[in-house]
């Protein structure tokens, strides 16, 4: 009896896991969401080798975009806050440009850094005892002979946010933050605070150091998000729950689907405007 139970649990089991990858990828004329139609368009941009090596950019860009597709805006801009050596920002530069081809609207892409490595660390909220000064070191040059689309503003972050926002960019669809200290990573997210021509509804965010080492709620990138909360009534940051059930089912385990969070801008004048995730059974597919 005992066998014939855990026979029949594992039967369950792989049921319930050939449905979960029916959901991920089945042809998209049978959904009534959408992600099955970002798969699609995921797996088309991460076949591109140097989009592969950053399958997270891939589906941070995928999802931000094509919400600026949904609500008929021309342009798009993709921000990696933390360059190093460049080879995340040449990824992203390739991840845009097959984005753009696929969807039809134009990404600009933006890197934040120092160019000089990492800056001192301010307090133990940082983390010092994982970094210091000088760590990610880039060589701009180098860097910008590899670039093709890609606009540097090198510097503290502190003084190159409001230097982006000067440039009047396109809304901003999504983020990576790999800025490893709580003061750099707070200085960032004043990107967050802009007028929303320069932000979509919803911006989908990537958060690098939140997971193991000594990452916690009261120091590093959570401690930043946290504050950034509590300091505003109408915008929040929030993880992007049970991700893992939503992305192609190679990706649902990997470490990337668990740092994924989303800005929600309640002010945003388009917050509520149709964004395409859930169809009605009148809408037509697209």
């Amino acid at each position: 009896m005992g066998r014939l139970k855990r026979l029949i649990g594992m039967r369950i089991r792989r049921a319930i896991g050939r449905g979960k990858d029916w959901f991920r990828e089945a042809p998209v004329r049978d959904q009534a969401y959408l992600y099955p139609a970002l798969a699609s368009m995921y797996w088309q941009v991460v076949s591109d080798a140097v989009c592969a090596t950053r399958p997270q950019y891939a589906w941070g860009v995928v999802q931000g975009v094509s919400l600026a597709r949904a609500l008929r805006m021309e342009r798009a801009s993709v921000v990696e806050f933390g360059v190093a050596g460049g080879n995340g920002l040449v990824a992203l530069e390739r991840v845009a440009e097959r984005v753009e081809a696929l969807t039809g609207v134009g990404v600009d892409v933006y890197g934040f850094d120092t160019g000089r490595g990492m800056p001192e660390p301010r307090d133990v909220r940082d983390c010092p005892n994982l970094w210091s000064a000088s760590y990610f070191s880039m060589d701009v040059e180098k860097l910008k002979q590899r670039l093709r689309r890609a606009k540097l503003l090198l510097g503290l972050v502190e003084e190159t946010v409001s230097g982006l926002l000067q440039m009047d960019p396109a809304p901003v669809a999504f983020v990576s933050f790999d800025l490893d200290y709580y003061s750099s990573t707070t200085a960032a997210l004043k990107l967050l605070e802009a007028p929303e021509g320069s932000l979509l509804p919803r911006v989908v965010c990537y958060f690098d150091d939140v997971m193991g080492f000594t990452y916690g709620e009261y120091n590093g990138e959570r401690l930043a998000i946290a504050e950034f909360n509590r300091a505003h009534e109408t915008r929040k940051i929030s993880p992007i729950f049970g991700l893992k059930y939503f992305v192609p089912s190679p990706f649902a385990d990997t470490m990337w689907v668990e740092q994924f969070w989303m800005a929600h801008l309640f002010d945003h004048s388009l917050y509520g405007h149709h964004d395409g995730l859930v169809r009605s059974s009148e809408m037509p597919l697209q």
